[in-house]
C-alpha cells in the first residue's frame, strides 16, 4: 500500500472547508521527501495565506507524507467527508482522521459546564434545526473523538480510520517547563502527561500529537495506517460491499444520527452490552459537575412544588435535583439495601444522563427530571414518601387506603424507574419505527417497541453503576411494569383496569379489607403505572407557562420526524401529519383534545382514588381555561387582520433566560403549542372541523391510538373518534361502554378517507 493513497481528513475550526493537494503545484513530484521543498517555502502548496501559522506548517508537514488532505472546519462537515470518502472508495482505503483538541478544552468545558447540555428548543425561539445540523455541526475536540470512536465500534463508519488527537494551543515554554517534550519528538512520546495521554487513548485516539507537527510524526501515521490496513483489509472489503448495497435502503446513503442509529446502533449497541457483560464501563468524573452553592438551595426548594419547571436550569442542576430527590427517598429505612454513597449515586445520574441522546429535542433528560419531580412529588403528596422540608410546610401528604398499597420499596422503584424510563430515545413514535419495520420493531415485534428497549437499555446501565437495583428480581419487574405502562398505546387499557378497580374499591365502603397478598400486588401494580403515565404526561398539568413551552418543545421535535418522513418517502406518523408551527387555533385544539381524551380523564380517576392528587386535576382544567381564552382572542385578532407576534407579546418567555415566565396570567397571549406525548395534532389544512352544538371545536383522537381501542367499539363503529373540547370525558367510561360512570363519546361523520 503507497503511504500517499491513504485519505487525510484534517478537522480544525481554523480551516476552511477544501481539498489541498500535493500536486496542485507541481503534478509530477514524487513522495521521497528527498525530493520535496523545504517546509518553510510557503508557496510550494495550494495553502491559502489566511491561515494560522501555526496550521499552515501542519498542512506542508501533511503533504510531505500523503498526496492530500481534507480541511474541515466543523464535526457535520467532517461527518460528511468520511461518508463521501467510504461511498467512493472502489476498495479499501485506509483514512487518518487527525482531530483537532485544545489543550485548554479541559479547562473551557468545565467553565461551560453550567451550560444546558439539552438547552431548550424554544429559549429564544427559533425554526427547528434540519436533520443534517442535528448530528454533529458543534462536536469538536475530545467529543467528537468518542463519537467517532463509538461510530467506528459500532461498525457504523469503516475500521479502517485511523483517529489521531493533535493537541494545539499549549505555550512552549511552559511546556518544556512542565515536563512536556519538545514536539518534534515522534508519535505518542510527545506527551508525557500520563493522565492527558491515557484520556485520550482510551476515548479511541490512536495517536498523539503535538501542533505544530514534524514531518518525523507525520511520517508515523502512515505507519498507523498501514497497520490497520493489513489487519483490517479482509474484513473492511465485505463491510464497504454491504455499504454499498445498502444505498436503496429506508435510510438511503446517510450514516449519521438520526438515521443510523435508528437503523442499527439501538439493537447492535444494547445486544452488545447484554453479550458482554464483563466490558469496561466508561468512567465519570463527578467533579466535573460544578454548581454554585445558591443554585444547589433553588433546585432544593423547587423540587418541593408541583411549580417545578426543568426549563429554569442547567444540566448540572437537574443532575443534582435528581440526586436530591434519591437520596429523600432512601433516607426510609425499610430501603437501606440499596443505598450507596452521594459520589456513587452522581456516577449512577450521570451515566444515565449519558445514555439520552443530545439530537433529541422532548425525550431528553430535561424531561426525564421534570418526569421524576412529578413522581416524587405525587409520592409525597399521597403519602409514600416521607414529607419534603421544603419548603417547609407547603406541602401536606393526604394518606388513603389505596395510597397504603405503595410501600417504600415501591415508591423508590417508582423513582429509580422514572429516571430511565425514556432512556435512548430517538425522537420518533412506535408507529415511525413498525412502518419502516426498523431492527428495534423487528426485535420487539412491533409491540411497545420503545418502550421495551428502554426498559433493556436502563437495565445494562443499573447493572453497572446500581447494582443492588439490577439484582433485585422483584424491583426489576416493578420497575420494567412501570416503564411498560408509558406507551401510550395501552392507555385505555389501563384506564379500563382503573375503572375496575373504582368499583370493587366503592363496593368494598373504600376498604381494603378482605383483599389477599395477591390482589393487593396487582393493584399496586396498576397504582405504580397509573402514578408514572400521570407523571409521563405532567407537562399539561404544569402552570401554563410551563405546559405551553412543553408542547412548544414537542412541537418541533414531531416536526423533525415529520422531515424524515418526507426525506425517507413514507406516510406520516403523526395524525394529521406533521404539527402547524406558529398557529395558535390549532395548536390550542390540539391542547384542549389531548387534555380532554387522555390527560383530563386520567387524572379526575386517579384522583378519585388517591385525594392527594387533585392538586393536578385543578390545574389542568385552568390550563384548558386558558387555552379556550387563547383560541377566541386569535380567532377574534384574525378576523379584524391582526397579525400578532405570540412569542414576544405572550410573556411566557423569560427575557434573561428564555425560560417561561412565572407570574404569567390568565389573559396572556400564549406561545405556540400542540400534542402532547405523541398523541394529538391538528387536522390538515381544508378538512372541515366539525363543531359541536354549543360552538366547541372537537379535536381529533391519534389514529395510532385508536387504533389501539378498536376492539372497544362495535362493528360499524366510526374509528376517528371525537371528543368536545368542553366535555367531561371519561375514557375508561368510554372505553368499557357504561355511560353511568360519566362522560360521552361524541363519534362524528368520518371526514378523512
Amino acid at each position: 500500500m503507497d503511504h500517499g493513497a491513504c485519505n487525510v481528513i484534517y478537522l480544525d475550526r481554523r480551516a476552511q472547508a477544501k481539498t489541498v493537494r500535493r500536486d496542485s503545484v507541481f503534478p509530477n513530484s514524487e513522495t521521497s521527501n528527498a525530493s520535496m521543498p523545504s517546509s518553510q517555502d510557503e508557496d510550494y502548496f495550494d495553502i491559502p495565506s489566511r491561515l494560522p501559522e501555526e496550521l499552515r506548517n501542519n498542512i506542508q508537514s501533511i503533504l510531505t507524507t500523503f498526496n492530500e488532505v481534507h480541511l474541515c472546519q466543523s464535526g457535520s462537515i467532517c461527518l460528511d467527508k468520511l461518508a463521501e470518502l467510504q461511498q467512493s472508495s472502489k476498495s479499501p482505503c485506509p483514512t487518518v482522521l487527525l482531530i483537532d483538541v485544545p489543550y485548554d478544552e479541559e479547562q473551557r468545558r468545565k467553565r461551560l459546564s453550567r451550560e444546558p447540555r439539552t438547552p431548550s428548543p424554544t429559549s429564544f425561539r427559533t425554526r427547528p434545526k434540519t436533520n443534517e445540523s442535528l448530528e454533529a455541526a458543534d462536536i469538536y475536540g475530545v467529543p467528537f473523538l468518542t463519537h467517532i470512536s463509538a461510530e467506528i465500534h459500532a461498525r457504523n463508519l469503516s475500521r479502517m480510520i485511523v483517529p489521531v488527537v493533535v493537541l494545539s494551543g499549549f505555550d512552549r515554554e511552559w511546556a518544556a517547563n512542565s515536563s512536556l517534550p519538545s514536539p518534534s519528538v515522534h508519535g505518542s512520546q510527545v506527551l508525557s502527561d500520563t493522565f492527558r495521554l491515557t484520556r485520550y487513548l482510551d476515548n479511541g485516539a490512536v495517536d498523539v500529537l503535538a501542533s505544530p507537527m514534524s514531518r518525523d510524526s507525520v511520517q508515523g501515521l502512515a505507519v498507523h495506517a498501514y497497520r490497520i490496513y493489513k489487519e483490517v483489509s479482509a474484513s473492511e472489503a465485505a463491510f464497504m460491499a454491504q455499504k454499498r448495497n445498502r444505498k436503496l435502503s429506508w435510510v438511503g446513503v446517510d450514516e449519521t444520527k438520526p438515521y443510523a442509529y435508528l437503523r442499527e446502533a439501538m439493537v447492535s449497541n444494547l445486544m452488545e452490552r447484554i453479550c458482554n457483560p464483563g466490558m469496561v464501563p466508561e468512567k465519570y468524573d463527578v467533579t466535573d459537575v460544578e454548581i454554585e452553592p445558591d443554585r444547589k438551595e433553588v433546585v432544593a426548594q423547587s423540587i418541593g412544588t408541583w411549580e417545578f419547571s426543568a426549563h429554569d436550569f442547567t444540566d448540572d442542576e437537574l443532575l443534582h435535583a435528581a440526586l436530591q430527590m434519591l437520596q429523600h427517598a432512601l433516607t426510609m429505612p425499610e430501603v437501606e439495601k440499596w443505598r450507596m454513597s452521594e459520589e456513587n449515586l452522581l456516577t449512577f445520574l450521570m451515566a444515565t444522563r449519558a445514555a439520552y441522546n443530545d439530537f433529541v429535542l422532548y425525550h431528553n433528560f430535561r424531561h426525564v427530571v421534570d418526569v421524576l419531580q412529578a413522581c416524587f412529588y405525587s409520592l409525597c403528596s399521597i403519602g409514600a414518601l416521607p414529607p419534603y422540608p421544603h419548603p417547609r410546610g407547603k406541602l401536606k401528604p393526604i394518606r388513603c387506603p389505596i395510597s397504603t398499597l405503595i410501600k417504600p420499596f415501591d415508591a423508590l422503584t417508582l423513582l429509580v424507574a422514572a429516571i430511565g424510563h425514556d432512556v435512548g430515545h430517538p425522537g420518533v413514535n412506535n408507529a415511525f419505527l413498525v412502518v419502516l419495520n426498523s431492527p428495534l420493531a423487528q426485535l420487539y415485534n412491533d409491540q411497545s417497541v420503545l418502550e421495551s428497549f428502554h426498559c433493556a437499555a436502563y437495565s445494562q446501565i443499573l447493572r453497572r453503576h446500581w447494582p443492588a437495583c439490577f439484582e433485585d428480581t422483584a424491583m426489576r419487574k416493578l420497575m420494567i411494569n412501570d416503564i411498560l405502562a408509558t406507551d401510550m398505546g395501552v392507555h385505555f387499557k389501563y384506564m379500563s383496569e382503573m375503572g375496575n378497580l373504582q368499583e370493587k374499591y366503592t363496593h368494598n365502603g373504600g376498604k381494603l379489607d378482605g383483599w389477599n397478598v395477591k390482589v393487593q400486588e396487582g393493584y399496586r401494580d396498576l397504582i405504580c403505572g397509573l402514578l408514572i403515565k400521570c407523571a409521563d404526561i405532567s407537562n399539561v398539568a404544569r402552570s401554563f407557562p410551563v405546559a405551553a413551552q412543553w408542547a412548544s418543545i414537542l412541537t418541533d421535535e414531531f416536526s423533525n420526524q415529520g422531515n424524515m418522513e418526507i426525506e425517507l418517502g413514507i406516510p406520516t406518523q403523526l395524525f394529521g401529519g406533521p404539527p402547524v408551527r406558529d398557529n395558535v387555533v390549532k395548536m390550542g385544539e390540539s391542547q384542549i383534545g389531548f387534555i380532554n381524551v387522555f390527560a383530563r380523564p386520567l387524572f379526575e380517576n386517579v384522583a378519585k382514588l388517591l385525594p392527594g392528587m387533585s392538586f393536578a386535576v385543578d390545574t389542568i382544567l385552568e390550563n384548558e381555561r386558558i387555552w379556550q381564552v387563547r383560541i377566541r382572542e386569535e380567532k377574534d385578532a384574525q378576523e379584524r387582520g391582526i397579525v400578532r407576534n405570540e412569542t414576544v407579546e405572550s410573556g411566557l418567555l423569560s427575557p434573561r433566560s428564555g425560560s417561561p415566565a412565572r407570574d404569567a396570567s390568565s389573559t396572556q397571549k400564549s406561545a405556540p403549542a400542540v400534542l402532547e406525548a405523541g398523541a394529538l395534532t391538528t387536522q390538515p389544512e381544508g378538512s372541515p372541523r366539525p363543531f359541536t352544538s354549543n360552538g366547541h371545536p372537537v379535536a381529533p383522537v391519534d389514529t395510532y391510538q385508536a387504533q389501539r381501542a378498536d376492539a372497544h367499539l362495535k362493528p360499524g363503529d366510526n374509528k376517528n373518534i371525537y371528543l368536545s373540547s368542553s366535555s367531561t370525558t371519561d375514557v375508561a367510561s368510554a372505553v368499557n361502554g357504561n355511560a353511568k360512570r360519566g362522560g360521552t363519546w361524541k363519534k362524528i361523520k368520518k371526514i378523512f378517507r
